[in-house]
């Protein structure tokens, strides 16, 4: 969208679904399946999306013809828009989304994403990291939360890994900063998108030990054993187990963080002790 373009539409995917049209929140769907329909056009305005598919979409257990049902969905969608700025129109076989203003989260993420990597291949970690930043604010949540669409699987788990991927960079230059409650911070974000994550508790681990909270280090050994039990059915790496030991051994207490190596199950004699990357 340029930049000179006002905004009409703007929706949020990632996290709760929202929409505000003209700024006004959509606040009923009507039909149950208008937010659906409404959903794949946006992720496909400006093509026309053939009827065949749209059916395919919302109902895909249904081997009946579903083109009235289709039609009504699409009258209701355009009852809720309610706005010229936004079309929906029906061109040859299919439906077709129009709106020049439109702001959308998830969009947003992906560019935000590849300016990061573009920061990073131009060797200019600053921007970089601010990047990483601002990917992690708009990422308020799985893609299309709670929707079972199977169309948005891709997208659901690519945006995961991509968050991550920012959260890890946040996360090592904490610990570059020497600033274990950022590192924490980061650390249990990573793990309300991946729980099976083990190094994020073996950078808790090393985080608590430094400060002597040995209780925290054991809690966050007890949490990663269950979930890897109960869900995976493993048991926690050597290397987890390793580094819990030394955590709780009182030999990392007071530590400071060095920059460039990651957590290892050293002896005493090394030091510092790290969990950067």
């Amino acid at each position: 969208m340029n930049d000179s373009t006002p905004t009409t539409l703007v929706v949020r995917s990632l996290g709760d679904f929202s929409v505000t049209v003209a700024g006004t929140p959509v606040e009923s769907w009507r039909a149950g399946k208008a937010r659906n329909l409404f959903q794949f056009l946006l992720f496909n305005r400006g093509h026309v999306v053939p009827r065949d598919r749209l059916c395919q979409v919302l109902w895909p257990d249904s081997d009946g013809d579903r083109s009235t049902s289709l039609k009504v969905a699409a009258h209701a969608l355009r009852r809720i828009l309610g706005t010229d700025e936004v079309s929906i129109s029906y061109q040859d076989v299919g439906y077709l989304l129009r709106c020049d203003g439109v702001w959308v989260d998830i969009e947003q993420f992906e560019a935000t994403i590849e300016a990061a990597r573009a920061a990073e291949r131009d060797g200019d970690p600053g921007r970089a990291l601010a990047a990483h930043h601002r990917a992690t604010t708009l990422y308020q949540g799985d893609f299309l939360d709670g929707e079972t669409a199977s169309w948005a699987d891709g997208q659901r788990q690519w945006a995961r890994s991509m968050v991550l991927g920012s959260l890890n960079h946040l996360r090592a230059d904490a610990m570059r900063r020497s600033d274990p409650g950022a590192v924490i911070t980061w650390c249990r974000r990573i793990l309300s998108i991946d729980p099976f994550l083990e190094e994020a508790y073996q950078n808790l681990f090393v985080v608590h030990g430094m400060l002597g909270e040995l209780s925290q280090v054991r809690n966050w050994y007890d949490l990663c054993a269950q979930r890897l039990r109960d869900e995976l059915d493993i048991a926690p790496s050597h290397r987890t187990r390793k580094i819990l030991e030394l955590a709780l051994s009182g030999r990392l207490l007071g530590q400071e963080p060095a920059a460039n190596s990651r957590p290892e199950p050293a002896p005493a004699s090394l030091q510092p002790f790290s969990l950067a990357t």
